[in-house]
């Protein structure tokens, strides 16, 4: 009962323009129209009521208070409402709540400018990759278009947009589709596709009219005029930007209300009113510096930039494009791409996986299909028996079944062997053939599901990095430096040999997991490897003379390294002190030496 009470006190100002709006819809509209109050009605209520909610309830009201203030900028409600989430999902071993979190921080990365928002968002759909909760897999297949959008990666956001725009139209949820398709019609718009996007905004439009959410179809009317000025339709194009921008500043929404006023000033450019736009883009990039929302920065200085360049103000617009060049220099430092590029794998495993799972159940139909069909023959088999009838129908008959049965026993069996492939996919390395990241984590977390051995027994942890591997591709290119990670991974297993099992778990870091070495045996194993390494021949064209590791070794003592996370951070920080003092050393952690 108190629960349906917070529900009400939440939605009952919501039952807008005469019409019953849902209530789950009511919430998400204040999220849009009244965030401040919203956040500050939803903190007062969480804090009074939250130990008579139910850990879903509690899960859901959060996510809603982190909608409202990514949307109003307000980064304290936002940490207050993430650092929630993540306490909930540690509490409850809940991954939706974790990703909730995850869908949040990415969103505040991308507006702000700052980190890697798509590496955030990947991970966060990672785990709860495999849903089948309605609710979540709308928000994960929704928020990973909008991050993509915001990202402008625009040919990877087309498809996600349009699965996202399926799933709600499947659940029947018109806020949902009309906000997946304001999505899609932003991405459009920036393809340079404009006539789809009118059609998707208008659509937009059109679902959230139904359910009376009059202040978003204002919204996406403001990114409707985007497309109207495009297609020459600018007089149709400037009462629709106004009217977002009024509604945007009344609700506080300040990274919203920046795209209207960039949208009037060049509304008023296309009008030929050039220096009346000129004005209003200063403003805005003026007040846009001073409430340090860097991530609209870019966009806004390349307008100004093309502005200033047809009205002859060369210099400016060359300090505008040198400033947008460096920015995005900035935000996408390789290591950052390569960080997504490795998410966006552990992605494509994962829906490997699910596949793996779909291929088994269809193998348990099979199956029964299978027995059903012997059992059938069987049958009919005895009937023809009893009844004597001509023996050539018997034949004939019998081997039609077993002709069904053979063949249904070959596609099981060819079904079997795909998801044996797969399976193998999953847990090895392309490259060089030996376990991967995931494989090495299930072999280390059955290690130490076991009895923990006697102290001189201890379980020993190699982390390896290839000093200055950089090089080797910058000189010979990415085949050679392929053709190096072959040859160390050779000299690891050659090296290790039964002592331990050897895993690549990303670019040029390996692990060597070694059940019961011990720590004097485990450093002189990370001894011996790094000095083989320093004296292996290189084939010429790999175009440097010689590559040496650095290695950090970390024993499992279960006080300190207490599980695989802990242990892997020691041998990481043992790794990281070993390329601090030099490289082509052995360092060992805390708990060793």
């Amino acid at each position: 009962m108190r629960g349906s009470l917070l529900a009400g006190l939440l939605v009952l100002p919501m039952l807008v323009h005469g019409q019953a709006m849902s209530a789950r819809d009511a919430l998400r509209y204040r999220t849009e129209t009244d965030p401040h109050a919203f956040i500050t009605d939803l903190r007062r209520q969480l804090d009074q009521h939250a130990a008579s909610l139910s850990e879903p309830v509690v899960r859901e009201r959060l996510w809603l208070m982190g909608t409202a203030a990514v949307n109003v900028n307000d980064e304290a409600a936002l940490t207050e409402a993430t650092v929630r989430l993540d306490d909930l999902a540690r509490e409850n071993s809940d991954p939706a709540a974790a990703a909730d979190a995850g869908f949040l921080r990415s969103r505040q990365m991308i507006a702000s400018g700052e980190g890697d928002g798509v590496s955030e968002e990947l991970q966060a759909v990672a785990r709860v990759q495999g849903t089948t909760d309605p609710v979540m897999l709308g928000r994960m297949r929704y928020t990973l278009c909008d991050a993509y959008a915001m990202s402008e990666e625009l040919n990877k956001a087309v498809p996600l947009c349009r699965r996202s725009i399926d799933t709600y139209r499947s659940q029947h949820d018109l806020w949902g589709e009309g906000n997946a398709e304001n999505d899609l019609g932003i991405v459009y718009t920036n393809l340079g596709r404009f006539d789809d996007a009118i059609k998707v905004y208008l659509s937009a439009r059109r679902h959230f009219a139904e359910i009376g959410a009059q202040e978003m179809v204002v919204l996406v009317g403001d990114n409707l005029s985007q497309a109207y000025r495009q297609t020459g339709r600018v007089r149709e194009a400037l009462p629709l930007s106004q009217a977002s921008l009024k509604q945007e500043m009344k609700a506080g929404r300040l990274s919203d209300a920046f795209g209207s006023r960039m949208d009037i000033a060049l509304d008023y450019q296309a009008m030929g009113r050039r220096r009346h736009a000129l004005d209003l883009m200063n403003g805005i990039i003026r007040d846009a510096r001073v409430a340090h929302i860097h991530g609209l920065l870019p966009d806004l200085l390349r307008q100004r930039s093309d502005l200033e360049a047809k009205m002859g103000k060369l210099r400016q617009a060359l300090d505008d494009m040198r400033e947008v060049a460096s920015d995005l220099d900035v935000r996408n430092a390789a290591v950052l791409r390569s960080d997504e590029a490795a998410l966006e794998a552990r992605y494509a495993t994962r829906e490997k996986e699910l596949q793996i799972l779909s291929l088994k159940r269809e193998n348990q139909l099979k199956d029964l299909q299978l027995q059903a069909a012997r059992a059938e023959a069987a049958r009919r088999d005895e009937t023809r028996r009893r009844e004597a009838l001509g023996s050539r129908l018997i034949k004939i008959v019998a081997a039609g079944g077993a002709l069904v049965a053979l063949l249904l026993f070959l596609l099981l069996r060819a079904q079997r062997r795909y998801a044996i492939e797969l399976r193998a996919q999953v847990q090895r390395d392309p490259l060089t053939g030996i376990e991967n990241r995931r494989a090495f984590q299930q072999r280390a977390e059955a290690l130490l599901a076991m009895p923990a051995p006697p102290a001189l027994q201890a379980h020993v942890l190699l982390v390896i990095d290839v000093d200055h591997f950089k090089q080797v591709n910058d000189l010979g290119g990415h085949p050679q430096g392929d053709l190096v990670l072959t040859i160390v991974t050779g000299c690891l297993c050659r090296v290790t040999g039964e002592t331990g099992h050897v895993a690549r778990i990303g670019g040029e870091e390996f692990v060597v997991l070694c059940p019961r070495l011990g720590a004097e045996a485990g450093m002189r194993l990370a001894e011996t490897l790094r000095a083989e390494m320093a004296e292996l021949p290189l084939p010429a064209e790999a175009k440097v003379p010689r590559i040496t590791i650095s290695v950090g070794v970390a024993v499992f003592d279960g006080r300190r390294c207490h599980d695989l996370v802990s242990w892997m951070r020691a041998a990481d920080q043992a790794l990281y002190e070993a390329k601090a003092h030099g490289r082509n050393r052995v360092v060992a952690s805390a708990l060793v030496s």
